[in-house]
């Protein structure tokens, strides 16, 4: 593999395959680090079958399977993911110039988060094999399986600590419910003091159909307040996958949520909650990679979060509580 990948010997446990995790019991188990189960990696790459070892241990991009999702470059340590300026990952283990940098960066990454959203090109029609023929579609189906574990590892690479304490399913009691519920994602930046807690959903119909989410993330907010240490600075949101389009304010000429979308942004203003896409936050990676490591990061969100002057983000920009999209 890369003169700058550690694990050049043997690709098993590559971050640009898998990400690790540790399995915690409850929210203090996770806050505190302590010792549990052991850990277990969780994979996009392997589950869709995208990324394949050569007899020469080099890892090779299959083409016809790859869904865009960039799980291998925001894994990759070395930065070594070739990219296409139609936001396809090509090669991997290579040297990437500066000419290839500027080009992407040049070509279509000024298009995000202003005004326009993200154009993830879908797997060619011909390829029938392929498990998903898009990125979106990834996102629609299998929430632990599939948005939940390539959130995980969006959510690591998009932290400014290099090693960011991450978990699926860390369990919370409801006291308030009498029950428990799981956060389904959670990263912890040690170093900083930062708390971000995703609640994941395969789309904005079946959410709304669940009907679950505002009770869930006002339950989940009582008990992260009770919690946790009054210094750490946390925050939490709705990771929504899917079509990006029903996630428009219902003013919104472009929305396709119809009238749930309506009564979703009216839940948002009076709980104070927010939300990303899926399609937004795989763009914050990118300008992450080949914009601005501090500009595009979670920890630089939380402002904007916590402000309650925005109650989502998406690729074409951060929605305002009275529905404009605004540059980020």
């Amino acid at each position: 593999m890369g003169k700058f990948c550690l694990y050049s010997d043997t690709c098993e446990k590559a971050p640009c395959l898998a990400i690790r995790m540790r399995k915690y019991s409850y929210l203090d188990d996770f806050l505190s680090d302590k010792p549990c189960k052991n850990e277990r990696a969780y994979s996009v790459p392997i589950r869709i079958e995208c990324i394949k070892r050569r007899d020469d241990n080099k890892l090779d991009i299959q083409n016809p399977k790859c869904i865009n999702c960039m799980f291998c470059a925001f894994g990759c340590i070395g930065n070594r993911v070739l990219i296409t300026k139609e936001i396809h990952p090509v090669e991997m283990c290579v040297d990437i110039t500066s000419s290839q940098i500027k080009e992407l960066r040049d070509a279509f990454l000024p298009k995000l988060f202003h005004g326009e959203f993200i154009d993830i090109p879908p797997v060619p029609f011909s390829q029938i094999r392929a498990k998903y023929k898009t990125f979106e579609e990834f996102t629609a189906v299998d929430e632990t399986q599939n948005i939940a574990v390539w959130g995980a590892n969006a959510m690591k690479y998009l932290s400014t600590s290099l090693e960011p304490r991450i978990s699926l399913e860390v369990g919370v009691d409801i006291s308030a419910r009498d029950r428990g519920g799981r956060l389904d994602i959670s990263m912890l930046n040690t170093r900083d003091g930062y708390l971000f807690v995703a609640e994941t959903k395969v789309g904005f119909k079946a959410m709304m159909d669940e009907q679950r989410y505002e009770a869930q993330m006002l339950a989940y907010e009582t008990e992260l307040q009770r919690t946790c240490p009054t210094d750490l600075k946390r925050c939490k949101f709705l990771l929504i996958g899917d079509v990006e389009s029903d996630l428009l304010p219902f003013e919104n000429k472009n929305c396709t949520g119809g009238n749930a979308a309506r009564l979703f942004y009216d839940v948002l203003r009076a709980d104070n909650l927010f939300f990303m896409s899926a399609n937004a936050m795989l763009a914050m990676g990118l300008m992450k990679m080949f914009v601005s490591q501090e500009r595009y990061s979670l920890e630089s969100l939380y402002s904007f979060i916590a402000s309650g002057q925005y109650v989502g983000l998406l690729s074409s920009g951060l929605v305002r509580r009275d529905g404009t999209i605004v540059p980020f």
